[in-house]
């Protein structure tokens, strides 16, 4: 009995930590995104809504461990939880060896606590299981299961595709950090396009054509998209690192002020760079831009998670998936050809760039942009899809209210990839904000 009462008190303890949290005290970490990022490895809600179930989650599993030596039930509800503790000690193994940032508080916590107290708790429950049979297959399948999505997740790298044939517009340069390509084309007062986030620089295209005309137009690829290649593996993804490569960038090319154009999370890169060096950003031309302190949808929050996230990123990899994912983007269609489909495909398969799907979606904090905003001082159009299926398009209008310099245009019948699917109403848009 003294057995079973540890190991339901364990899950008590767990009750009483998700009571605490439901009411918006976040110790031992100074605030939720770290208290997630700690107890979690990613970012999720400890919202009253989310944690009060688990806590009523985790009263049920200390009745059914009390339990279990008079109830049928009970100790199938036992065997289910050996079952789950098998799948996270292994995976917190795992975990051990595949994670390189040995410096955050999740990567000690697993070591440290995490892993060894579900190999406690395991060893009880299954000592509570009186079925032979079952106590055999509650510990090997889970850990088969966990190895072998783990070799899918940390082991498998997709084929990267052969990178297309330059366009007249390409060029290179070499920084210490990356070999940036962009494309270039105009004379005049320089405007600088970021290419959309998970989007080669081509999705600039019939901007690039417009603008062009009166301006000197240079479309870049970021670290972790398109062409752009990173000379190392340490690149950390986050928004120092990428307004730090877009600041080399600048510097090389040796820009010193540039209207400067983002769209979905370059708009945010883009958002944060003026912020930081308000003095080289003269304007700011925001298409659905990131930089709000507000959820993603939830294909995108799940990258934010060891092991989902670099599953998913790798599985959507396909042809298949990227094809699924561009039309998702549109509200014409017909615009998604086969042309199109694999100049988003191709760049998406390089391995620099896959995993910054996944280490992007962890590491931008947008809080310090949103905290920013009012203090933005350059003059902002942003412009929104009202189809937008990523980032609602009531979001425009918080950042109207928070940007104090902010002209807002909300586009009826147009998506999220806002530069292609409505180009013809775009482009004037911009021509008119940097005449």
């Amino acid at each position: 009995m003294e057995i079973r009462k540890l190991a339901a008190g364990a899950h008590i303890v767990l009750a009483a930590a998700h009571v605490y949290w439901a009411t918006g005290a976040t110790w031992p970490a100074p605030d939720e995104r770290s208290l997630s990022r700690a107890v979690l490895g990613g970012e999720a809600s400890f919202a009253p809504q989310i944690v009060l179930p688990l806590a009523a989650f985790h009263l049920l599993l200390a009745i059914a461990v009390l339990r279990s030596d008079r109830s049928a039930l009970a100790r199938v509800v036992v065997a289910g939880l050996a079952a789950g503790l098998a799948a996270r000690a292994t995976l917190g193994v795992v975990w051990v060896f595949v994670e390189t940032d040995a410096g955050t508080a999740f990567y000690w916590l697993n070591l440290l606590l995490y892993t060894p107290a579900c190999v406690a708790l395991l060893a009880i429950d299954v000592s509570l299981l009186q079925a032979k049979w079952l106590k055999r297959l509650v510990i090997p399948l889970p850990v088969l299961g966990v190895v072998l999505v783990s070799l899918l997740a940390y082991g498998y790298q997709p084929t990267a595709q052969p990178s297309p044939q330059p366009s007249k517009d390409s060029r290179y340069v070499e920084t210490p950090l990356a070999r940036f390509h962009y494309l270039q084309r105009g004379t005049g007062a320089p405007v600088v396009l970021l290419s959309p986030g998970a989007s080669p620089a081509s999705a600039w295209q019939p901007e690039l054509d417009a603008l062009s005309k009166t301006h000197a137009v240079y479309v870049v690829d970021l670290p972790g998209q398109g062409e752009t290649r990173l000379h190392g593996t340490g690149f950390a993804f986050d928004l120092d690192a990428m307004t730090g490569a877009l600041g080399e960038f600048l510097d090389q090319l040796d820009l010193h002020q540039v209207v400067l154009g983002g769209n979905s999370w370059s708009g945010g890169w883009g958002l944060a760079y003026a912020q930081q060096h308000p003095e080289r950003v003269s304007k700011l031309l925001l298409l659905a831009p990131s930089g709000l302190a507000e959820p993603d949808p939830a294909s995108w929050e799940a990258l934010r998670f060891p092991l989902a996230g670099e599953l998913l990123a790798k599985l959507g990899t396909s042809r298949s998936a990227v094809q699924a994912a561009v039309r998702d983007l549109f509200v014409h269609k017909d615009l998604v050809t086969p042309a199109l489909v694999d100049q988003m495909w191709v760049p998406g398969t390089y391995r620099d760039n896959v995993r910054a799907m996944y280490a992007l979606e962890r590491g931008l904090d947008w809080r310090i942009t949103q905290a920013a905003l009012p203090r933005t001082g350059q003059p902002v159009l942003i412009i929104w899809g009202e189809e937008d299926t990523v980032l609602p398009v009531a979001q425009a209008q918080r950042f109207a209210r928070l940007l104090p310099h902010a002209t807002v245009r909300t586009l009826a019948g147009c998506g999220h990839a806002l530069t292609l699917d409505c180009a013809d109403r775009v482009t004037p848009l911009l021509e008119e904000f940097v005449p």
